[in-house]
Formats: structure tokens, C-alpha cells, sequence
């Protein structure tokens, strides 16, 4: 299935308004594409598609309805292979731009500028003049204005941090993120209009899937709203999660009361998990050759605590730190049970310009808790 075609499947089944199925048609996402793809089969290494070298499986890959690698450890040659830039899926492009909900006339911004596709789309819809777009990377953002222009797009370009938004550039009837974020950046709220919508992925280290729409309210000051779907976006730079913690103390050893599988392998488990603990994050490990019997979970916080829960046998559970991680872990899973095992879309979310956030699930709108503001990595530094 070519791009063409995808589109217009996208189109049929409901995903792509009509309104913007024009521009996806006008505007192809091999337009916006670097002359380098990065692509692999898993367990394998990265291997480069280029587009001087070999034409056709480049384009094979920019028709292609998956997202795609555009860039590896922030552009620095000889790193460990971090998928750090990418096209999102034309099914993820379309289902945001429903909910964002644009009209003619809108002033519009986005935070990760990207291929600078999303972009391009937006100002074809909203108008010229109307969208400003941000992005960290300054190769990046110089690879996109190029792309843009060639198309005859000229939206307002930022390179910065997308945290900060563009006051210039305000106020906004939209505000749009593709990068995932784990705290709504006061400024997004400060300078989008009361009634005005944002959308973003709103991720967990736990889990990678949510979008979330919020409304500004009349105070100017707060945002609330509902998840509506499940995307995966990349991180934005300064809120990705931190790696590993390196072994400082002798390991307190348990068991885990539930089977860790449970819930690392449980989307739904995982995600409301991840709001009841928003600092936390994990991943599979096992032994080369021996998964079945070593198959484990890892989880950590920012703040030097982690754990290990083993899947099999007595389930044994291995933790250090100042916290009790997997009973903390177990705790939320109890509470995610206890109320009839909420999905993703059954979660609301509310946060101000001071910073806090709250949580609850539409079966219990008064049992709301708030969401740890976790402690980020440094600012990052432009490539």
C-alpha cells in the first residue's frame, strides 16, 4: 500500500478528517524527509537508507504507513544508538490533528518541529501566518525550514526550548506537542486563550501511550481534560527518563505479593501504574539463553531507588534505595484493580501554571491525587 492509498484508507475509516485530507494529499510526508533513514530488525544494528544511494528503499520507507528514525543520539556520531528524532505515523499525525480540533484563522503552536511536516499541514489548513513551531536541535530546525520552504510552507520557526513557548508569538487558540511530556510546561498553558485546546502525549516512564487534550480555563491560570487515544512519541530532551542507577548498597530482598508480569505486560496495568507513580520507570531484562527462567523487571526513579522482580519460581524481588518501589508498585496495581482496572481514555488530568498536576478516573472524579513533579535531567544542550 502506497502513501496514496494509505491516506485514503486513513480517510474511509474515520481517522482523517475530511477537512485535512487534502493536505495529507498536497503535502506527501516524503516532502519532508532527511536524505537519511535509519532502520533495523530487531536485535540488530542500526543500518542507514539512503536516499542518493538507494532510491527506491528510501522511498519504499517515506511511503511506508510505520514512523520513522531520522535521527540517533541527538545527531552525535558513535553513540549507543538512541532512536532521538523521528516521522510519526501518518495514523499518528492524523489521529492529533483530529483532536486538536483546528479551524481556519487559528493561531496555532508546536512544540518539536521535526521533518516540520505537522507543521506544513497545519498552515495549509489554518491559514499563512498562523502557525509558529519550535524545535531544540538547530540541524534539525534548519533541515525542516528547508523542507518547508521547498513546499512553499513558511510557518514562524523557533529553535529553542519548547517549554518556554514563543510569548511573541502568543496568545495561541491551539497548542500542539509532538514530543511527549510527563508535566505540562506552565508556559503552554499561560499563553494559549481561555477555551483554547492543547494536545500532546502525556507519557509516564512506566508508560509511552497517551494523548491528552486539555481546555485552558477562564482563569488563564490551569487546564483540564480528558486522555483520548494512545500515541508514542519520542521524549521531549529535558524530561527523558534517567538511566539505570548504579549499585550503591547491599540489595534488601522480598517477594512480590503479585506476578511482576502482570504488570509489564499489561498496557492498561502499566499505564495507570505510571500515573499513580510518575517517576518511575522500566524494563525487561533476562539472561542470553534463558529467558523463560530469568525473565525480569526492572523499575527505578530519578532519585536512586530501584528494584528488581523476578517473573518465575518465588518471585523474589530485590530493591534499594530510600524507597520500597515494587510495594509501592504493588499498592498502585491493588487500587488500579480495586476500581475495576480503568483504561486509558477513563483517566482525567488537570494542571496550572504553578506547576501542579492531578490525576483521577471518571469512576471516582473525587479521588483525585496529585502527581509528583519528577525531577528532570539538566537542560539539554543543542546539538
Amino acid at each position: 500500500m502506497g502513501y496514496t492509498d494509505h491516506v485514503a484508507h486513513l480517510k474511509q475509516s474515520g481517522i482523517l478528517p475530511a477537512r485535512w485530507a487534502e493536505a495529507f494529499m498536497e503535502l506527501p510526508r516524503a516532502a519532508f524527509l532527511p536524505d537519511t533513514l535509519w532502520t533495523r530488525d530487531r536485535g540488530r544494528p542500526w543500518e542507514q537508507a539512503e536516499r542518493a544511494a538507494d532510491p527506491e528503499r528510501w522511498q519504499q520507507l517515506a511511503d511506508s504507513p510505520d514512523y520513522l528514525v531520522t535521527q540517533l543520539d541527538d545527531g552525535h556520531p558513535g553513540g549507543a544508538g538512541e532512536m532521538t528524532s523521528s516521522q510519526s505515523a501518518p495514523r499518528a499525525v492524523a489521529e492529533m490533528l483530529a483532536v486538536l480540533d483546528l479551524e481556519p484563522g487559528m493561531r496555532v503552536c508546536e512544540a518539536g518541529t521535526g521533518t516540520g511536516w505537522t507543521a506544513a499541514l497545519m498552515e495549509r489548513l489554518a491559514g499563512p501566518g498562523s502557525v509558529t513551531t519550535i524545535e531544540i536541535d538547530p540541524q534539525v530546525a534548519l533541515t525542516a525550514q528547508t523542507r518547508l520552504h521547498a513546499v512553499g510552507a513558511h510557518p514562524y520557526l523557533v529553535t529553542g526550548d519548547a517549554r518556554d513557548g514563543c510569548p511573541d508569538r502568543a496568545p495561541f487558540d491551539r497548542f500542539i506537542s509532538t514530543v511527549a511530556v510527563r508535566r505540562i510546561p506552565p508556559a503552554w498553558i499561560a499563553q494559549t486563550r481561555p477555551g483554547g485546546v492543547i494536545v500532546t502525549p502525556f507519557h509516564t516512564p512506566l508508560a509511552g501511550y497517551g494523548l491528552l487534550r486539555l481546555t485552558v480555563a477562564d482563569d488563564e491560570r490551569s487546564a483540564s481534560g480528558a486522555f483520548v487515544g494512545r500515541v508514542a512519541f519520542m521524549w521531549l530532551r529535558a524530561e527523558r527518563p534517567g538511566p539505570w542507577p548504579d549499585p550503591v548498597e547491599v540489595p534488601r530482598a522480598g517477594s512480590s505479593a503479585i506476578d511482576p508480569a502482570l504488570v509489564a505486560q499489561d498496557i492498561g496495568a502499566r499505564f495507570a501504574v505510571g500515573l499513580r507513580l510518575p517517576d518511575v520507570a522500566h524494563r525487561w531484562s533476562f539472561d542470553a539463553g534463558e529467558r523463560h527462567e530469568t525473565l525480569r523487571v526492572r523499575v527505578w526513579d530519578d532519585h536512586g531507588s530501584r528494584a528488581v522482580a523476578f517473573c518465575n519460581g518465588p518471585r523474589t524481588v530485590y530493591e534499594a534505595g530510600p524507597r520500597d518501589l515494587w510495594q509501592e508498585i504493588e499498592d498502585a496495581h491493588t487500587w488500579w484493580t480495586e476500581m475495576g482496572q480503568p483504561d486509558c481514555e477513563d483517566f482525567r488530568l488537570a494542571a496550572d501554571t504553578d506547576g501542579a498536576h492531578r490525576a483521577w478516573t471518571t469512576g471516582d472524579p473525587d479521588g483525585s491525587w496529585s502527581l509528583t513533579t519528577p525531577v528532570t535531567r539538566p537542560d539539554p544542550v543543542a546539538a
